[in-house]
């Protein structure tokens, strides 16, 4: 009995130490241009780029806080603007999207490369 409990704990040790890098979310570089021209437009306070998964594909969501619009500026994982319609409609992806996290804020560091 002693001997099963050391090898349990031993596979436990040998489980938990095990490498799980995880990956830092990043900005995709077909979205950066645009992030560049809100900071540089002088009016980029309250500007965020929120990042979900909706079907297993990352949606990101442009808003600046000063528009007169919610979720007009969404792209999908691909860069392009994702079109509301009978087939994608808006309230289906906000009640089951996920994950979100807010991937840049105005005045973040972009790291263009």
């Amino acid at each position: 009995m002693k001997c099963l409990r050391y090898i349990v704990i031993s596979f436990c040790f040998l489980v938990s130490c095990e490498d799980r890098s995880v990956n830092e979310p990043t900005i995709p570089d077909w979205l950066k241009p645009r992030l560049e021209e809100l900071e540089t437009s002088g009016v980029c306070l309250g500007c965020t780029v929120q990042r979900s998964t909706y079907n297993n594909e990352y949606f990101y969501d442009v808003y600046c806080s000063y528009w007169s619009c919610l979720y007009c500026e969404v792209y999908s994982n691909d860069g392009t603007v994702v079109e509301w319609s009978e087939s994608f409609p808006l309230s289906d992806w906000l009640e089951n999207r996920t994950r979100l996290l807010i991937l840049w804020e105005c005045g973040d560091e972009l790291n263009i490369d």
